[in-house]
């Protein structure tokens, strides 16, 4: 159910160089959240008008908290960055539809792909398989070691492979070049999310497998509702302005037109 919710921050902290994970504490709708769900957050400041898409990270309903891991790319990230434990936040959400899980109790083998702000929703996506019983490898990648992040809560949840740009840590090179020096057919599934060409490179290594893939999709938003039809998407089914926003992030990746 969707609600607009005020929720206190609860604490936030730095991961990595500009990358913050904030977690929020109140009342919203956990039972609605799946992986790969999103919300729509209002910056504290009239300057800025319009909402903020951020993946969902982790949610405790018990707990009532959810985290949000976001890279300072402008001011009005720097000004979420600066904000402290007791504030307050307006909280749109859960929107968006998440990845498909599948059964439980399955013993398939699954691959997760990502780099950067495209994480988060993985973070959540690999807990949910392994308490399924899917066997979770995920392949991450980065510019440099200092810029890691995410890496306790992947490895608690199954194999990780890493890879950064310059080979000081992990792999040397790429997740498109580390993935390329992997058996890929043995997945049943591989689920996706981060900037375009990372996503184009999973849909070409997975096109001659009989691999389910799922890509989660980044977009600006304006309204996150689907109203203002503004993050839209072409499929090869021919309906144009497929809303990321409201019939993704997550698409099939055999259908969606990057």
């Amino acid at each position: 159910m969707l609600t607009k919710n005020n929720l206190e921050i609860a604490a936030q902290e730095e991961l990595a160089p500009g990358i913050y994970r904030i977690v929020l504490h109140g009342e919203f709708d956990y039972a609605a959240v799946r992986p790969g769900c999103f919300v729509m957050l209002q910056l504290p400041d009239e300057a800025y008008q319009l909402r903020r898409p951020l993946a969902i990270a982790a949610s405790n309903e018990t707990q009532k908290t959810i985290a949000l891991i976001y890279r300072v790319v402008g001011d009005g990230t720097r000004l979420l960055s600066k904000l402290t434990p007791g504030m307050l936040l307006s909280i749109l959400g859960p929107l968006g539809n998440g990845f498909s899980l599948g059964a439980d109790n399955s013993a398939e083998e699954v691959l997760l792909v990502g780099g950067g702000t495209g994480l988060p929703p993985l973070m959540m996506l690999a807990q949910a398989l392994n308490e399924k019983g899917y066997a979770v490898t995920t392949a991450i990648g980065f510019r440099t070691a200092s810029m890691a992040f995410g890496e306790k809560e992947f490895e608690h949840n199954g194999k990780l492979l890493l890879a950064t740009d310059d080979g000081s840590k992990g792999f040397k090179g790429n997740v498109g070049e580390l993935l390329a020096k992997q058996s890929v057919k043995k997945y049943a599934k591989v689920y996706a999310c981060g900037p375009a060409g990372l996503l184009q490179m999973v849909q070409k290594r997975f096109a001659e497998t009989e691999t389910e893939i799922y890509l989660s999709l980044e977009s600006r938003m304006a309204c996150g509702v689907g109203a203002c039809e503004g993050c839209v998407v072409s499929t090869k089914d021919g309906i144009f302005n497929k809303r990321v926003c409201l019939e993704g992030p997550v698409f099939d990746g055999r259908e969606v037109i990057l």
